[in-house]
């Protein structure tokens, strides 16, 4: 036997890629984040100075000055509604993709029911999930159970396709190894194609974590009588702008937060998950 030939049965030292720790994972997101924060001080510096001299008009949005001091004086209206807001949102969130990895699991062990259900659920991308929301308020009533299925469906589908798109990605020589070791079907799953799917499924809970407080906000406009959306509505109303804003403001901090817990996650996941910006370029 030949060197070349021995040298090509020798396992190659670059099959698999070198990752970071996942202290290291998390340091470099926590680096990342520094430029961000140091624009967002910025930006308020101006609005704080834009606001003092009526070059930003109250009319319009308060200065930082008058929303701090609403956070202060009404914080226990803005947790009533901020929890009830988080509730909904990550129920949604939780049911809605628990569900869309079983359906991608069973469609790629089931090829006639894959063929049956696959097209109709790419075809929802053209659809508006939210423009349903008044009928799905009709149909369920006020209250809970409207905004947890509006969320839940509006997660759902990302998650779907990009999972079944993951599950279609696993290496089949790896299938191949396993089978000759006799593995079952549930063992190759767990094996070679969840690891496969990480990267795709972390880049639809990276859309859906905003898409959940979204659809929830949404959704109590229409459905709710408690809930951030609901406070921004009847605030709006009766022209409280710094309450209106101060909700604004909660939402964008708990959908940040879940952003950043998906984030997290995927770093300390950095094994299976270092490709995840690579999908769908």
């Amino acid at each position: 036997m030949t060197d070349a030939a021995v040298d090509n049965d020798k396992p190659s030292t670059n099959a698999f890629p070198v990752h970071l720790s996942a202290g290291a994972a998390v340091w470099t997101a926590l680096t990342a984040a520094v430029p961000p924060a140091l624009f967002v001080v910025v930006l308020l510096v101006l609005w704080s100075v834009g606001s003092a001299r009526g070059i930003v008009p109250f009319y319009i949005i308060p200065g930082p000055q008058q929303i701090a001091a609403e956070f202060v004086n009404n914080s226990a209206v803005l947790l009533k509604h901020a929890t009830r807001t988080s509730l909904e949102a990550l129920s949604g969130f939780a049911i809605g993709n628990m569900v869309a990895v079983f359906m991608a699991v069973l469609l790629t062990w089931s090829r006639p029911l894959k063929e049956t259900i696959y097209p109709y659920a790419l075809l929802t991308r053209a659809v508006p999930i939210i423009v349903f929301t008044p009928v799905i308020v009709v149909l369920l009533g006020r209250g809970l159970p409207p905004i947890i299925f509006t969320v839940a469906l509006t997660v759902y589908f990302p998650t779907f396709l990009n999972m079944m798109r993951g599950l279609r990605s696993a290496d089949l020589e790896y299938h191949e190894t396993l089978h000759t070791l006799s593995a079952t079907r549930v063992q190759r799953l767990w094996l070679v194609d969840f690891p496969s799917s990480m990267p795709y499924l972390f880049a639809a809970l990276k859309i859906s974590a905003s898409g959940a407080f979204i659809s929830a906000l949404v959704t109590e406009w229409i459905g709710s009588n408690l809930g951030l959306g609901y406070l921004v509505v009847v605030s709006g109303q009766y022209f409280k702008l710094a309450t209106l804003w101060a909700a604004i403001f909660t939402a964008s901090f708990l959908t940040l937060a879940l952003l950043g817990i998906v984030t997290l996650a995927e770093a300390l996941l950095g094994r299976w998950t270092a490709a995840a910006e690579d999908v769908g370029n």
